[in-house]
């Protein structure tokens, strides 16, 4: 019997992380929210391949595998964003000329994924002991049509939103010092005032994860 509610919620969904399951990486972390789920394995800093060697920093390369199928746009647009938000927590430059590899692998979708990914990917540096500026936590949200602001939603809270006009889903990243946003990327069209709602919810939320 389905019993996932699609009603609003503000609250995130339960969360289980184990660090340190895959052995041979300087750093890993298996992470559960609700019914999604992902490792992410670190390697590094370690040898750059020289066509992405940077002299005055290392270079972070994130390389997202989804549970089925061959990578598509999706999947780069994910790693695009994984890579930018980790980048501005890693303390690059104490080490030029390297690279911090972060590996991830879905191993369940039930919505959310990317804020997993960016979370888990956190915990992982964290356990191989790259240095880092401060921590982050990524929180997803959606703003439905009539304005409703759903924080963490399920896979079918996510569809229901793509299906009403005037809809938007948004991901929000969070640095641990000042809680302010370091990254962000909305689909959809969202009000100035809902935005911000959405994004003051986000920053209440991020505290939990």
């Amino acid at each position: 019997m389905d019993v996932e509610s699609s009603a609003p919620k503000s609250e995130l969904r339960p969360m289980f992380c184990e660090v340190g399951p895959i052995t041979r990486s300087d750093g890993s972390c298996m992470l559960s929210s609700g019914d999604t789920t992902v490792v992410c394995a670190v390697y590094g800093p370690g040898e750059v391949k020289p066509s992405k060697e940077l002299i005055h920093k290392a270079c972070v390369d994130v390389v997202y595998r989804s549970r089925v199928g061959n990578a598509g746009i999706e999947d780069r647009k994910q790693e695009i964003f994984i890579e930018k938000s980790c980048s501005s927590a890693i303390l690059s430059v104490l080490h030029p000329r390297t690279a911090v590899t972060v590996n991830i692998q879905e191993m369940h979708n039930g919505g959310g994924l990317v804020a997993a990914c960016v979370n888990a990917t956190c915990l992982a540096l964290l356990d191989a002991g790259v240095p880092m500026r401060f921590l982050i936590a990524c929180i997803h949200c959606v703003v439905l049509a009539d304005g409703t602001v759903t924080l963490d939603p399920s896979l079918k809270q996510q569809a229901k939103a793509r299906q009403q006009n005037g809809s938007a889903t948004l991901l929000f990243t969070f640095e641990s010092r000042t809680r302010a946003v370091i990254s962000s990327h909305t689909e959809g069209k969202v009000t100035q005032v809902k935005l911000q709602e959405a994004v003051t919810m986000a920053q209440s939320a991020a505290d939990k994860v």
